[in-house]
């Protein structure tokens, strides 16, 4: 059983990055740019561009839409953290993490443990 932050670790943060990746390079940027804007390496860039990492998770409308949106806001690798913990917290919002583990555990369906008032 991964609790939702190891969700958020080895999925949705790796998904966030994936996206920020394809919307930079569809902005024009170069790979290697992209690699010192994010803090990845460049053969981590290629590798999200070409689908080979991070391609379990698809996020809804509103969520690729801030991506893109943060895509423009990153000019160095403290803008990138700022832009992925913006991010992370509107999955959180629209509960992502629920979705993934409901697909990865079937014994999660209904569960609201991350939501529960107590």
């Amino acid at each position: 059983m991964e609790t939702p932050q190891e969700l958020e670790v080895w999925y949705i943060i790796p998904a966030l990055r994936r996206e920020l990746t394809s919307s930079m390079k569809i902005s024009g940027l170069k790979q290697v740019e992209i690699a010192n804007k994010l803090g990845l390496t460049k053969s981590a860039v290629t590798q999200y561009l070409n689908h080979k990492r991070a391609s379990e998770l698809a996020f809804n409308n509103k969520i690729k839409d801030a991506i893109n949106e943060s895509s423009k806001r990153i000019r160095n690798k403290l803008d990138a953290i700022r832009e992925i913990q913006l991010l992370l917290n509107l999955t959180r919002q629209e509960r992502v993490v629920c979705e993934l583990h409901k697909k990865l555990d079937k014994d999660f369906n209904g569960c609201e443990v991350c939501y529960d008032q107590k």
